[in-house]
């Protein structure tokens, strides 16, 4: 056996370099082995993310340190180690622009977005996607131009800005189309499946999803196919349909196991006890929001709280609870305004109307109400919100003949 002597500072440095670049290697085969198996990799974390760390400092292992990244990335968004691998992401995008890899850049940025994105971080998404596209235009990186325009899109559609978001994801999947990505494909037609259900447009909504779902099965995409599932679910719901939606939202489920997707678990609930509650059964609508609540506090994950606090409201508000559902259904409008989540908002607002209406409190439901039409009303969400107008025009119609009696 050869012995290495550490006798002075530089054969020291030679040596602690090596060591930090078979580490990387050793890191990088055992998650190539292992990338089925959630628990190894949840288990060797710490032993990954230190690797990285160390290696992050060594401009030599700079290479090495980056396809580390990217291979382990998808393992920590899915298990909702959002805190540590933020850092992580921030420190290799500083070394890439040190380092003037602006492919390593481009697709860092675009994973940094996506990121922030699932922590709610809205603000500081937009601003990474934005960046990203100036970035990969300037490169010619068609595939990462088209990725970040999607997912700008889908953060659009959740704020409501629907024309700039199927403009982005219309340009998203020309380009998909051009470069032959079914991968990208698959998401877009998501995107936009999601988009056209806000809208109320439902045909358009299900070939979308449905040739999404179609890509991703060829594909053998688990991840993806939980997505496509999750929307046909909400899809269902939202036409009424509920054992439809149901059985989709069971198999996004089934695909979130599989997938080692922990953090979407909990949408996956609060969509399924939003499912129940269509089909008239509260008490399994509340159990299904207590079990997303006890996930999205897990996660720190502050919208779905919030949106699981208004699905327990409504729960109890359906089963004659009433004190325990205004708690519920104040709590969760008013993190929702604070979060600036205005169909969140809304939907508490219409729950608390009804929920003070039914304990006959008609002075109670009138600020209430006053609050909702304002949202409701308000240039542009008239648009996205008009379907509630009979809500409100029953609500309207109740006080007054309160009054007037």
């Amino acid at each position: 056996m050869a012995i290495i002597a550490l006798t002075d500072v530089e054969s020291r440095a030679d040596y602690f370099q090596h060591r930090i670049l078979l580490n990387l290697q050793y890191w990088k085969d055992y998650i190539a082995v292992h990338s089925s198996d959630i628990g190894a990799l949840d288990s060797e974390r710490h032993g990954i993310i230190r690797a990285i760390s160390f290696a992050l400092a060594l401009d030599s292992a700079w290479p090495a340190a980056y396809e580390l990244i990217i291979a382990f990335s998808s393992h920590m968004e899915r298990r909702g180690y959002w805190e540590p691998w933020n850092a992580v992401l921030s420190r290799a995008i500083e070394v890439a622009q040190r380092a003037g890899d602006t492919t390593a850049d481009v697709n860092l940025s675009a994973l940094s977005a996506r990121l922030l994105q699932r922590r709610n971080c809205f603000k500081e998404a937009i601003a990474c996607y934005l960046r990203t596209i100036r970035l990969s235009r300037h490169t010619r990186d068609d595939f990462n131009e088209a990725r970040a325009c999607t997912n700008l899109g889908y953060l659009y559609i959740e704020q409501g800005c629907w024309h700039r978001a199927e403009v982005l994801c219309c340009h998203a999947l020309n380009i998909f189309e051009q470069i032959g990505s079914d991968h990208g494909r698959a998401h877009t037609e998501n995107h936009l499946g999601l988009l056209y259900t806000r809208q109320r447009r439902w045909k358009a909504a299900r070939q979308r999803l449905e040739s999404a779902c179609a890509l991703w099965q060829a594909r053998g995409d688990d991840h993806g196919l939980m997505r496509g599932f999750i929307n046909l679910g909400v899809l269902y719901t939202e036409m009424e349909r509920a054992d439809e939606a149901l059985i989709h939202l069971e198999k996004a489920l089934h695909q979130a196991r599989l997938s080692g997707e922990e953090a979407e678990i909990g949408g996956i609930y609060l969509n399924i006890g939003a499912a129940y509650r269509r089909k008239g059964k509260p008490a399994k609508a509340e159990a299904y929001a207590r079990q997303a609540e006890a996930i999205f506090h897990r996660f720190s994950n502050l919208v779905g709280l919030a949106l699981a606090r208004g699905n327990l409201g409504g729960a109890c508000l359906d089963q004659g609870k009433w004190q325990e559902a205004c708690q519920y259904l104040k709590a969760s409008r008013r993190a929702c305004h604070d979060l600036g989540h205005k169909p969140g908002e809304i939907r508490a607002l219409i729950d608390i109307v009804a929920c003070e209406l039914a304990r006959g409190n008609q002075a109670e439901a009138s600020g209430p109400l006053h609050e909702l039409e304002c949202l409701i009303n308000c240039p542009p969400q008239d648009a996205q919100f008009r379907h509630l107008q009979p809500i409100l025009i029953k609500y309207r119609r109740s006080l007054a003949k309160h009054f007037t009696q």
